[in-house]
Protein backbone atom coordinates (compact mmCIF):
# COMPACT_ATOMS: atom_id res chain seq x y z
CA UNK A 1 0.00 0.00 0.00
CA UNK A 2 1.41 3.23 -0.92
CA UNK A 3 2.23 5.89 1.54
CA UNK A 4 -0.35 8.07 0.27
CA UNK A 5 -3.65 5.50 1.05
CA UNK A 6 -1.76 5.06 4.29
CA UNK A 7 -1.81 8.65 4.98
CA UNK A 8 -5.64 8.68 3.78
CA UNK A 9 -6.56 5.73 6.16
CA UNK A 10 -4.85 7.31 9.02
CA UNK A 11 -6.96 10.60 8.49
CA UNK A 12 -10.15 8.47 7.77
CA UNK A 13 -9.35 6.47 11.00
CA UNK A 14 -9.02 9.57 12.90
CA UNK A 15 -11.90 11.68 11.95
CA UNK A 16 -14.42 8.40 12.99
CA UNK A 17 -12.27 8.40 16.30
CA UNK A 18 -13.07 12.00 17.06
CA UNK A 19 -17.12 11.37 15.40
CA UNK A 20 -17.39 8.53 18.11
CA UNK A 21 -15.82 10.73 20.63
CA UNK A 22 -17.90 13.97 19.90
CA UNK A 23 -21.05 11.30 20.11
CA UNK A 24 -19.51 10.18 23.65
CA UNK A 25 -18.74 13.88 24.64
CA UNK A 26 -22.56 14.63 24.08
CA UNK A 27 -24.01 15.15 27.01
CA UNK A 28 -27.42 13.17 26.53
CA UNK A 29 -26.70 9.49 25.26
CA UNK A 30 -28.16 8.90 21.69
CA UNK A 31 -31.04 6.42 21.82
CA UNK A 32 -31.65 3.68 19.68
CA UNK A 33 -35.10 4.42 18.93
CA UNK A 34 -37.25 7.64 19.24
CA UNK A 35 -41.24 6.80 19.19
CA UNK A 36 -43.56 9.39 19.51
CA UNK A 37 -47.24 8.06 20.26
CA UNK A 38 -50.20 10.73 19.73
CA UNK A 39 -53.89 10.08 21.32
CA UNK A 40 -56.02 11.81 19.09
CA UNK A 41 -58.21 14.25 21.16
CA UNK A 42 -56.66 13.14 24.65
CA UNK A 43 -57.84 16.45 26.99
CA UNK A 44 -54.87 17.08 29.89
CA UNK A 45 -57.40 16.35 32.31
CA UNK A 46 -57.91 12.26 31.10
CA UNK A 47 -54.21 10.76 32.47
CA UNK A 48 -55.53 12.74 36.35
CA UNK A 49 -58.90 11.59 36.26
CA UNK A 50 -58.05 7.79 35.94
CA UNK A 51 -54.55 7.71 37.13
CA UNK A 52 -55.71 5.33 40.26
CA UNK A 53 -56.98 2.66 37.71
CA UNK A 54 -53.84 2.38 35.67
CA UNK A 55 -51.85 -0.37 34.85
CA UNK A 56 -48.29 -0.51 36.39
CA UNK A 57 -46.61 -0.91 32.96
CA UNK A 58 -48.74 2.10 30.81
CA UNK A 59 -49.34 5.20 31.46
CA UNK A 60 -48.59 4.79 35.13
CA UNK A 61 -44.93 3.85 34.17
CA UNK A 62 -44.42 6.67 31.83
CA UNK A 63 -46.15 9.20 34.62
CA UNK A 64 -43.26 7.91 36.88
CA UNK A 65 -40.91 7.28 35.05
CA UNK A 66 -40.59 10.20 32.37
CA UNK A 67 -40.50 13.62 33.05
CA UNK A 68 -44.66 14.53 33.09
CA UNK A 69 -46.19 17.85 31.46
CA UNK A 70 -49.99 17.68 32.63
CA UNK A 71 -50.95 21.23 30.54
CA UNK A 72 -48.66 21.52 27.39
CA UNK A 73 -50.38 23.51 25.48
CA UNK A 74 -51.48 24.56 21.55
CA UNK A 75 -51.36 28.26 21.17
CA UNK A 76 -53.37 28.22 18.02
CA UNK A 77 -57.24 29.40 17.61
CA UNK A 78 -58.49 26.15 16.45
CA UNK A 79 -57.59 22.84 17.48
CA UNK A 80 -58.00 19.99 15.41
CA UNK A 81 -55.89 17.09 14.04
CA UNK A 82 -54.36 18.41 10.98
CA UNK A 83 -53.06 21.66 12.59
CA UNK A 84 -52.40 19.53 15.80
CA UNK A 85 -50.56 16.90 14.13
CA UNK A 86 -48.44 19.02 12.21
CA UNK A 87 -47.21 21.04 15.07
CA UNK A 88 -45.75 18.11 17.07
CA UNK A 89 -42.64 17.08 15.44
CA UNK A 90 -42.02 20.58 13.17
CA UNK A 91 -42.33 22.67 16.65
CA UNK A 92 -43.72 25.31 14.59
CA UNK A 93 -47.51 27.17 14.63
CA UNK A 94 -49.50 26.90 11.55
CA UNK A 95 -48.83 30.14 10.47
CA UNK A 96 -45.23 28.81 9.66
CA UNK A 97 -45.95 24.99 8.98
CA UNK A 98 -48.99 26.12 6.84
CA UNK A 99 -51.32 23.89 8.26
CA UNK A 100 -54.37 26.07 9.87
CA UNK A 101 -57.25 23.63 9.63
CA UNK A 102 -57.80 19.96 8.10
CA UNK A 103 -59.64 21.40 5.10
CA UNK A 104 -59.25 25.27 2.61
CA UNK A 105 -60.26 26.60 -0.28
CA UNK A 106 -58.13 26.59 -3.08
CA UNK A 107 -58.80 29.89 -5.64
CA UNK A 108 -57.27 27.88 -8.55
CA UNK A 109 -58.70 24.88 -8.64
CA UNK A 110 -61.91 26.45 -7.59
CA UNK A 111 -62.38 23.89 -4.72
CA UNK A 112 -61.83 22.70 -1.48
CA UNK A 113 -57.56 21.37 -0.34
CA UNK A 114 -57.30 18.62 1.75
CA UNK A 115 -54.36 19.17 3.91
CA UNK A 116 -52.25 16.43 3.01
CA UNK A 117 -54.20 16.11 -0.59
CA UNK A 118 -51.59 15.96 -3.28
CA UNK A 119 -53.71 14.61 -6.84
CA UNK A 120 -50.19 13.56 -8.15
CA UNK A 121 -49.56 10.85 -5.76
CA UNK A 122 -51.97 7.26 -6.25
CA UNK A 123 -53.01 5.72 -3.43
CA UNK A 124 -51.18 2.39 -2.82
CA UNK A 125 -53.33 -0.64 -1.76
CA UNK A 126 -56.89 0.71 -2.82
CA UNK A 127 -58.60 0.70 -6.12
CA UNK A 128 -57.61 4.39 -7.57
CA UNK A 129 -60.14 6.57 -7.19
CA UNK A 130 -59.81 9.81 -9.21
CA UNK A 131 -59.01 13.20 -6.93
CA UNK A 132 -57.57 10.81 -4.55
CA UNK A 133 -53.89 11.23 -3.40
CA UNK A 134 -51.89 12.39 -0.46
CA UNK A 135 -48.12 13.41 0.66
CA UNK A 136 -46.83 15.95 2.91
CA UNK A 137 -46.76 18.96 0.04
CA UNK A 138 -48.51 21.06 1.97
CA UNK A 139 -46.28 20.85 5.18
CA UNK A 140 -43.82 23.72 5.18
CA UNK A 141 -40.55 23.13 6.64
CA UNK A 142 -39.04 20.15 8.13
CA UNK A 143 -39.59 17.43 10.79
CA UNK A 144 -37.37 15.79 13.35
CA UNK A 145 -37.70 12.93 11.38
CA UNK A 146 -36.62 15.19 8.38
CA UNK A 147 -33.89 16.79 10.39
CA UNK A 148 -32.37 13.54 11.92
CA UNK A 149 -31.50 12.28 8.34
CA UNK A 150 -31.03 15.92 6.75
CA UNK A 151 -27.63 15.47 9.46
CA UNK A 152 -26.56 12.31 7.44
CA UNK A 153 -27.46 9.78 10.40
CA UNK A 154 -28.56 6.42 9.26
CA UNK A 155 -32.88 6.88 10.57
CA UNK A 156 -35.48 4.08 9.39
CA UNK A 157 -38.62 6.11 10.18
CA UNK A 158 -42.25 4.50 9.73
CA UNK A 159 -45.01 6.51 10.94
CA UNK A 160 -48.64 4.92 11.42
CA UNK A 161 -52.52 6.38 12.07
CA UNK A 162 -55.58 5.22 11.56
CA UNK A 163 -56.21 8.78 9.56
CA UNK A 164 -54.24 9.70 6.70
CA UNK A 165 -53.11 13.21 7.95
CA UNK A 166 -52.23 12.21 11.39
CA UNK A 167 -49.61 9.81 9.71
CA UNK A 168 -47.94 12.06 7.16
CA UNK A 169 -47.65 14.95 9.20
CA UNK A 170 -46.43 13.45 11.64
CA UNK A 171 -44.23 11.30 9.25
CA UNK A 172 -43.14 14.38 7.34
CA UNK A 173 -40.93 14.33 4.01
CA UNK A 174 -38.45 11.91 4.79
CA UNK A 175 -40.56 9.11 6.16
CA UNK A 176 -39.51 5.53 5.08
CA UNK A 177 -43.43 4.91 5.35
CA UNK A 178 -46.61 6.23 6.51
CA UNK A 179 -49.53 3.92 6.39
CA UNK A 180 -52.96 4.82 7.39
CA UNK A 181 -56.48 3.34 7.12
CA UNK A 182 -58.78 3.79 3.89
CA UNK A 183 -61.81 4.58 4.51
CA UNK A 184 -63.77 3.10 1.60
CA UNK A 185 -62.02 -0.25 1.88
CA UNK A 186 -60.79 -0.49 5.69
CA UNK A 187 -57.33 -1.52 4.17
CA UNK A 188 -53.96 -0.29 5.35
CA UNK A 189 -52.98 2.28 2.21
CA UNK A 190 -50.23 4.52 1.62
CA UNK A 191 -48.91 6.50 -1.04
CA UNK A 192 -46.98 6.76 -3.98
CA UNK A 193 -45.14 9.04 -2.65
CA UNK A 194 -43.43 6.86 -0.15
CA UNK A 195 -43.88 3.66 -2.46
CA UNK A 196 -42.03 4.95 -5.74
CA UNK A 197 -42.99 1.28 -7.33
CA UNK A 198 -44.45 -2.12 -6.18
CA UNK A 199 -47.21 -2.25 -3.73
CA UNK A 200 -47.30 -2.37 -0.37
CA UNK A 201 -44.67 -4.02 1.94
CA UNK A 202 -45.59 -7.99 2.78
CA UNK A 203 -45.77 -7.29 6.62
CA UNK A 204 -48.57 -4.42 5.74
CA UNK A 205 -50.18 -7.07 3.01
CA UNK A 206 -50.58 -9.33 6.26
CA UNK A 207 -52.26 -7.33 8.06
CA UNK A 208 -54.46 -6.85 5.40
CA UNK A 209 -55.52 -10.36 5.21
CA UNK A 210 -57.15 -9.86 8.90
CA UNK A 211 -60.63 -10.54 8.36
CA UNK A 212 -61.28 -8.18 11.62
CA UNK A 213 -60.41 -5.30 9.47
CA UNK A 214 -63.57 -5.40 7.45
CA UNK A 215 -65.56 -5.43 11.05
CA UNK A 216 -64.01 -3.58 13.45
CA UNK A 217 -66.12 -0.48 14.32
CA UNK A 218 -63.02 1.44 15.34
CA UNK A 219 -64.69 4.31 17.78
CA UNK A 220 -64.37 1.15 19.92
CA UNK A 221 -61.35 -0.29 21.76
CA UNK A 222 -61.08 -2.63 18.45
CA UNK A 223 -59.69 0.60 16.63
CA UNK A 224 -56.63 0.64 19.02
CA UNK A 225 -56.15 -3.25 18.55
CA UNK A 226 -55.61 -2.47 14.88
CA UNK A 227 -53.37 -0.29 15.23
CA UNK A 228 -50.90 -1.62 17.29
CA UNK A 229 -51.43 -4.68 15.87
CA UNK A 230 -49.81 -2.35 12.41
CA UNK A 231 -46.88 -0.81 15.25
CA UNK A 232 -46.38 -4.46 16.46
CA UNK A 233 -45.42 -5.72 12.38
CA UNK A 234 -43.29 -2.28 11.58
CA UNK A 235 -41.00 -2.71 14.68
CA UNK A 236 -40.65 -6.74 14.28
CA UNK A 237 -40.31 -6.37 10.42
CA UNK A 238 -38.42 -3.43 10.17
CA UNK A 239 -36.35 -4.19 12.97
CA UNK A 240 -36.66 -0.79 14.36
CA UNK A 241 -34.11 0.58 17.28
CA UNK A 242 -31.44 -2.03 15.60
CA UNK A 243 -29.60 -0.38 13.30
CA UNK A 244 -26.48 1.79 13.64
CA UNK A 245 -28.31 5.05 13.94
CA UNK A 246 -31.28 6.11 15.62
CA UNK A 247 -34.65 5.14 14.36
CA UNK A 248 -37.73 6.84 14.54
CA UNK A 249 -41.54 5.47 14.92
CA UNK A 250 -44.96 7.61 15.04
CA UNK A 251 -48.19 6.51 15.86
CA UNK A 252 -51.23 8.04 16.39
CA UNK A 253 -54.11 6.42 18.11
CA UNK A 254 -57.25 7.53 16.02
CA UNK A 255 -59.69 6.06 17.67
CA UNK A 256 -60.32 7.84 21.00
CA UNK A 257 -61.03 10.96 18.66
CA UNK A 258 -64.13 8.85 17.25
CA UNK A 259 -64.82 7.83 21.11
CA UNK A 260 -65.04 11.19 21.92
CA UNK A 261 -67.17 12.61 19.18
CA UNK A 262 -69.82 10.38 19.58
CA UNK A 263 -70.07 10.48 23.23
CA UNK A 264 -68.12 13.05 24.43
CA UNK A 265 -65.63 14.05 27.27
CA UNK A 266 -67.64 12.95 30.39
CA UNK A 267 -69.20 9.15 29.11
CA UNK A 268 -67.97 6.04 30.47
CA UNK A 269 -67.16 5.05 26.88
CA UNK A 270 -64.21 7.63 27.18
CA UNK A 271 -63.24 5.90 30.31
CA UNK A 272 -62.92 3.17 29.02
CA UNK A 273 -60.94 4.21 26.09
CA UNK A 274 -58.56 5.53 28.24
CA UNK A 275 -58.68 2.52 30.17
CA UNK A 276 -57.98 0.47 26.74
CA UNK A 277 -54.94 2.94 25.64
CA UNK A 278 -53.56 2.34 29.38
CA UNK A 279 -53.26 -1.55 28.09
CA UNK A 280 -52.29 -0.72 24.79
CA UNK A 281 -49.19 2.02 25.93
CA UNK A 282 -48.33 -1.27 28.56
CA UNK A 283 -48.74 -3.85 25.44
CA UNK A 284 -46.61 -1.47 23.32
CA UNK A 285 -44.01 -1.73 25.84
CA UNK A 286 -43.42 -4.59 26.76
CA UNK A 287 -43.23 -5.48 23.03
CA UNK A 288 -40.23 -2.89 22.73
CA UNK A 289 -38.82 -4.26 25.46
CA UNK A 290 -38.65 -7.71 23.76
CA UNK A 291 -37.07 -6.69 20.73
CA UNK A 292 -34.55 -4.46 21.90
CA UNK A 293 -31.34 -5.89 23.03
CA UNK A 294 -31.00 -3.10 25.53
CA UNK A 295 -34.79 -3.53 26.88
CA UNK A 296 -36.32 0.26 27.26
CA UNK A 297 -32.84 1.46 27.70
CA UNK A 298 -31.85 3.17 24.34
CA UNK A 299 -36.01 3.71 23.73
CA UNK A 300 -37.05 7.54 24.46
CA UNK A 301 -40.79 7.44 24.28
CA UNK A 302 -43.16 10.40 24.00
CA UNK A 303 -46.73 10.54 24.85
CA UNK A 304 -48.88 13.88 23.81
CA UNK A 305 -52.38 14.48 22.43
CA UNK A 306 -53.40 16.44 19.20
CA UNK A 307 -55.57 18.70 20.83
CA UNK A 308 -58.29 17.85 23.49
CA UNK A 309 -62.14 18.71 23.10
CA UNK A 310 -65.03 20.72 24.73
CA UNK A 311 -67.86 19.14 26.85
CA UNK A 312 -71.02 18.69 25.03
CA UNK A 313 -73.56 21.29 24.47
CA UNK A 314 -76.45 18.96 25.63
CA UNK A 315 -74.25 18.03 28.97
CA UNK A 316 -73.46 21.39 30.14
CA UNK A 317 -77.12 22.22 29.76
CA UNK A 318 -79.06 23.44 33.14
CA UNK A 319 -75.29 24.09 34.41
CA UNK A 320 -75.46 27.59 34.40
CA UNK A 321 -72.71 27.75 31.98
CA UNK A 322 -73.65 29.25 28.61
CA UNK A 323 -73.00 26.65 25.27
CA UNK A 324 -74.93 25.82 22.42
CA UNK A 325 -74.68 25.10 18.74
CA UNK A 326 -74.23 27.28 15.94
CA UNK A 327 -75.65 27.03 12.26
CA UNK A 328 -73.29 27.54 9.69
CA UNK A 329 -75.81 26.92 6.84
CA UNK A 330 -77.44 29.74 7.90
CA UNK A 331 -74.54 31.80 8.34
CA UNK A 332 -73.95 31.18 4.69
CA UNK A 333 -77.27 32.17 3.22
CA UNK A 334 -77.12 35.10 5.43
CA UNK A 335 -74.13 36.07 3.59
CA UNK A 336 -75.08 35.58 0.44
CA UNK A 337 -78.02 37.44 0.84
CA UNK A 338 -76.01 40.34 2.06
CA UNK A 339 -73.71 40.16 -0.35
CA UNK A 340 -76.32 40.23 -2.95
CA UNK A 341 -77.74 43.19 -2.17
CA UNK A 342 -74.51 45.53 -1.37
CA UNK A 343 -72.44 44.09 -3.86
CA UNK A 344 -74.69 43.35 -6.86
CA UNK A 345 -72.31 41.57 -9.78
CA UNK A 346 -73.98 39.74 -12.93
CA UNK A 347 -71.66 36.49 -12.16
CA UNK A 348 -72.73 33.39 -11.49
CA UNK A 349 -71.78 31.44 -8.32
CA UNK A 350 -71.75 32.17 -4.82
CA UNK A 351 -69.89 34.44 -3.14
CA UNK A 352 -68.43 32.22 -0.56
CA UNK A 353 -66.84 29.26 -2.17
CA UNK A 354 -66.12 27.34 0.90
CA UNK A 355 -66.70 27.27 5.07
CA UNK A 356 -65.48 24.97 7.33
CA UNK A 357 -65.44 25.11 11.03
CA UNK A 358 -66.24 29.71 10.86
CA UNK A 359 -63.86 29.74 8.01
CA UNK A 360 -65.83 31.43 5.43
CA UNK A 361 -63.73 31.64 2.02
CA UNK A 362 -64.59 34.47 -0.87
CA UNK A 363 -65.22 32.70 -4.33
CA UNK A 364 -63.23 35.48 -5.88
CA UNK A 365 -64.30 34.94 -9.39
CA UNK A 366 -67.07 36.54 -7.85
CA UNK A 367 -65.67 39.80 -7.71
CA UNK A 368 -65.30 40.58 -11.75
CA UNK A 369 -67.95 43.27 -12.11
CA UNK A 370 -68.99 43.81 -8.61
CA UNK A 371 -69.46 46.87 -7.22
CA UNK A 372 -67.05 45.64 -4.11
CA UNK A 373 -63.71 45.10 -3.99
CA UNK A 374 -62.11 42.00 -1.72
CA UNK A 375 -61.80 44.10 1.27
CA UNK A 376 -65.53 45.32 0.84
CA UNK A 377 -66.67 42.13 0.61
CA UNK A 378 -64.65 40.60 3.63
CA UNK A 379 -66.02 44.03 5.97
CA UNK A 380 -69.92 42.77 4.51
CA UNK A 381 -69.70 39.20 6.12
CA UNK A 382 -67.50 40.30 9.26
CA UNK A 383 -70.84 42.56 9.63
CA UNK A 384 -72.89 39.58 9.16
CA UNK A 385 -71.55 37.30 11.48
CA UNK A 386 -70.91 39.71 13.71
CA UNK A 387 -74.83 39.82 14.42
CA UNK A 388 -74.82 36.31 16.15
CA UNK A 389 -74.31 36.44 19.87
CA UNK A 390 -72.55 33.06 19.78
CA UNK A 391 -69.19 34.95 18.61
CA UNK A 392 -66.84 36.68 20.81
CA UNK A 393 -64.46 38.44 17.70
CA UNK A 394 -65.01 37.90 14.06
CA UNK A 395 -61.90 39.08 11.66
CA UNK A 396 -60.85 39.69 8.44
CA UNK A 397 -57.75 38.44 6.21
CA UNK A 398 -57.11 42.55 5.66
CA UNK A 399 -56.98 43.25 9.37
CA UNK A 400 -54.76 40.16 10.01
CA UNK A 401 -52.47 41.55 7.05
CA UNK A 402 -52.30 45.12 8.86
CA UNK A 403 -52.00 43.86 12.33
CA UNK A 404 -54.75 44.73 13.09
CA UNK A 405 -56.00 42.35 16.15
CA UNK A 406 -57.65 41.58 19.44
CA UNK A 407 -55.67 41.91 22.09
CA UNK A 408 -54.53 38.90 24.48
CA UNK A 409 -55.14 35.43 24.02
CA UNK A 410 -57.37 35.67 21.06
CA UNK A 411 -54.84 38.35 19.12
CA UNK A 412 -52.22 36.15 19.56
CA UNK A 413 -53.79 33.04 18.45
CA UNK A 414 -54.86 34.37 15.27
CA UNK A 415 -51.55 35.49 14.57
CA UNK A 416 -49.63 32.23 15.48
CA UNK A 417 -52.11 30.22 13.12
CA UNK A 418 -52.83 32.36 10.10
CA UNK A 419 -51.91 31.24 6.55
CA UNK A 420 -52.23 33.87 3.99
CA UNK A 421 -54.28 31.21 0.60
CA UNK A 422 -55.11 28.89 3.73
CA UNK A 423 -56.77 30.75 6.16
CA UNK A 424 -60.62 31.83 5.84
CA UNK A 425 -60.95 35.31 4.50
CA UNK A 426 -63.61 35.61 7.40
CA UNK A 427 -62.71 33.39 10.35
CA UNK A 428 -65.75 34.19 13.39
CA UNK A 429 -64.34 32.33 16.85
CA UNK A 430 -67.21 31.67 19.21
CA UNK A 431 -67.52 31.96 23.12
CA UNK A 432 -66.50 29.06 25.36
CA UNK A 433 -68.34 25.69 24.47
CA UNK A 434 -70.15 27.18 21.38
CA UNK A 435 -69.51 24.85 18.20
CA UNK A 436 -70.46 24.34 15.07
CA UNK A 437 -73.92 22.29 14.28
CA UNK A 438 -72.47 18.74 13.33
CA UNK A 439 -73.12 15.07 13.00
CA UNK A 440 -71.11 15.00 16.26
CA UNK A 441 -72.19 14.68 19.65
CA UNK A 442 -68.79 16.73 21.19
CA UNK A 443 -65.99 18.71 19.21
CA UNK A 444 -63.54 20.79 19.03
CA UNK A 445 -62.69 23.43 17.23
CA UNK A 446 -61.38 26.71 19.34
CA UNK A 447 -58.02 27.75 21.35
CA UNK A 448 -59.52 27.66 24.83
CA UNK A 449 -57.97 25.49 27.79
CA UNK A 450 -59.85 22.98 27.13
CA UNK A 451 -59.66 22.18 23.83
CA UNK A 452 -55.95 23.35 23.84
CA UNK A 453 -54.70 21.50 26.80
CA UNK A 454 -53.07 17.97 26.69
CA UNK A 455 -50.58 16.02 28.16
CA UNK A 456 -46.81 15.31 27.89
CA UNK A 457 -44.88 13.13 29.02
CA UNK A 458 -41.00 12.32 27.79
CA UNK A 459 -39.32 9.23 29.03
CA UNK A 460 -35.95 7.42 28.47
CA UNK A 461 -32.27 7.58 28.69
CA UNK A 462 -31.19 11.61 29.33
CA UNK A 463 -34.59 12.20 31.10
CA UNK A 464 -35.71 13.15 34.33
CA UNK A 465 -38.79 12.00 36.29
CA UNK A 466 -40.79 14.06 38.05
CA UNK A 467 -44.24 16.27 37.78
CA UNK A 468 -43.44 19.85 36.24
CA UNK A 469 -45.84 22.78 36.74
CA UNK A 470 -44.56 25.05 34.19
CA UNK A 471 -45.93 26.81 30.98
CA UNK A 472 -44.95 24.20 28.45
CA UNK A 473 -46.07 24.05 25.10
CA UNK A 474 -46.21 21.12 21.95
CA UNK A 475 -43.86 23.52 20.06
CA UNK A 476 -41.48 22.40 22.57
CA UNK A 477 -41.31 18.43 21.68
CA UNK A 478 -39.19 19.13 18.59
CA UNK A 479 -35.98 21.30 19.53
CA UNK A 480 -36.17 19.04 22.91
CA UNK A 481 -35.71 15.46 20.74
CA UNK A 482 -33.38 17.36 18.52
CA UNK A 483 -31.20 18.19 21.42
CA UNK A 484 -31.49 14.67 22.35
CA UNK A 485 -30.55 13.73 19.31
CA UNK A 486 -27.39 16.14 18.74
CA UNK A 487 -29.19 17.60 15.42
CA UNK A 488 -30.72 20.80 14.30
CA UNK A 489 -34.07 21.09 15.16
CA UNK A 490 -36.61 21.61 12.33
CA UNK A 491 -35.96 24.63 10.05
CA UNK A 492 -38.81 26.39 11.25
CA UNK A 493 -39.21 25.38 14.89
CA UNK A 494 -40.03 28.48 17.50
CA UNK A 495 -39.82 26.03 20.49
CA UNK A 496 -37.31 25.68 23.29
CA UNK A 497 -35.82 23.03 24.71
CA UNK A 498 -37.15 21.57 27.66
CA UNK A 499 -33.82 22.14 30.09
CA UNK A 500 -35.71 21.36 32.81
CA UNK A 501 -36.10 17.96 32.02
CA UNK A 502 -32.72 17.00 30.91
CA UNK A 503 -30.47 14.70 32.93
CA UNK A 504 -27.55 16.05 31.72
CA UNK A 505 -23.82 14.53 32.39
Amino acid sequence: MSRFFIAVAAVALQFFCLAAQATDAWPLPRPKLVVVVVIDQFRADYLIRSRSQFSVGGFRALIEGGAYFPFAEYDIMQSMTGPGHATILTGSYPYLAGIPINDWYDQDLHDSMYCTEDRSFETVGAPSRPHVGTSPKNLIGTTLGDEIKNAGLTSKQISIALKDRASILLGGHRADLAIWQDNATKKWVSSRYYIKKGDLPSWVQALNADPKLASCDTSTPCGLELTEAAVESAIKSENLGSGTGTDLLTISFSSHDYTGHKFGPNSPEIDQMTLSEDHMIQHLRSTLAHQMKTGLKDVVFVLTGDHGVAPAASYLQNTGIESGRIDEDGLRLDIEAQLNLKCATKTSGNWIGFFEDFNFYVNEAKLQGSKCDLAQVEAEMKSVLLKNKAFVAVFTRGEVLRHDLPPGLLGRQIAKTFYLGRTGNVVALPKPFYVNLSRNFATHMTGYSYDRMVPLIISGPGFKHGVFAGRTEVIDIAPTLAFALGVIPPALSEGRVLSEALQLK
